[in-house]
């Protein structure tokens, strides 16, 4: 048995939050911004001289999906970075399952 266990102390430690972006939602968004960069390219250029319309369309997307994800992370990172500063600390203390239940009764 530890100390606090002993003494009927509660056990306390402090647990850091902080709300983070998810990362998938930004790069598929890159990718979309690809796509849509890539259909009005070929629609105002017209496709290339030796391939079709879905040819160049194909090429297109490829060519600005890293860029586009490449702008997806880069904005992950700066939101992300600016979430830092709603970082809030908790103090937590474990309690008996005997206490959680009269702590939750109505009476």
């Amino acid at each position: 048995m530890s100390s606090r266990e002993q003494t009927g102390e509660p056990e306390r430690r402090q647990v850091t939050v902080r709300p983070t972006p998810r990362l998938s939602p930004f790069l598929i968004a890159g990718v979309l911004a690809a796509v849509v960069a890539a259909v009005v390219v070929v629609l105002v250029t017209g496709p290339a001289e030796d391939y079709s319309l879905r040819g160049s369309l194909g090429y297109l997307t490829v060519a600005f999906a890293m860029p586009g994800l490449a702008l997806g992370a880069v904005t992950w990172l700066f939101i992300d970075w600016r979430s830092r500063k709603r970082t809030r600390t908790y103090d937590l203390q474990k309690i008996d399952s005997a206490e959680r239940t009269s702590a939750h009764d109505p009476e």
